[in-house]
């Protein structure tokens, strides 16, 4: 999906200016559907699981994303500037197991943003650029069965940056449909246990998906 909203973001920018004139002014609603990932590293600072700075665990997940969004868009000449808010659900929460008696835990199933799209018209299509931030519910946890203080209980870092692509083509006056591609960046978070050990968390999510928007101006 991220190839498919790239190259077709590349192949209308190539277009010329030729294309029919289309008003993307005003206020809309939509909806969007597609799939989501989420990847969680557990990097040992200390060395107290592994070696100092190698990866004590790695948990990636996919899921089914849908959510809602709404949006206002100013337009120059060809030029649309425009802003969005959303909510994207997707189960993207997964446990492990690991060194036998280690229960690792990266829970997230919501994302809410807000983001700046710039893009330009070509006719009744519209590619863009988006960038903004997101609050989430991510949250992580590793317990050990036999040594609770060297158990990292739960913390998160549960707000990302957000950025990337997207193209939108207007069936009618009203109605446009879309892909895009998006990437969530929540950094790092780090968190010191009973023992005194560091460990830092990285996370990173991204979605592709099809919008479907209705202007109501």
């Amino acid at each position: 999906m991220k190839k498919l909203v790239l190259a077709a973001v590349g192949a209308v920018a190539a277009m010329s200016g030729a294309a029919r004139a289309e008003d993307w002014s005003g206020l809309y609603l939509g909806g969007h559907v597609g799939v989501a990932n989420r990847e969680s590293e557990w990097i040992d600072l200390d060395g107290d699981w592994v070696g100092d700075g190698e990866v004590a665990s790695d948990d990636d997940v996919d899921a089914t994303a849908f959510g809602a969004h709404a949006g206002y868009n100013w337009q120059f000449g060809n030029w649309v500037l425009g802003a969005r808010g959303g909510f994207t659900y997707a189960d993207l929460s997964e446990t492990e197991i690991i060194f036998g008696d280690v229960v690792v835990d990266n829970s997230l199933s919501f994302t809410a943003d807000a983001r700046l799209n710039a893009g330009y018209s070509f006719g009744a299509y519209l590619p863009y650029a988006t960038i903004g931030v997101a609050y989430s519910d991510l949250e992580h946890s590793w317990a050990e069965g036999n040594d609770t203080s060297d158990s990292w209980p739960d913390f998160s870092n549960d707000v990302a940056t957000v950025y990337g692509a997207g193209l939108e083509y207007a069936l009618s006056p009203s109605w446009s449909v879309g892909v895009e591609y998006l990437i969530y960046d929540f950094g790092s978070e780090t968190s010191r246990n009973l023992d005194q050990w560091d460990m830092e968390v990285d996370t990173d999510s991204s979605v592709a998906q099809f919008t479907l928007n209705y202007r109501l101006d």
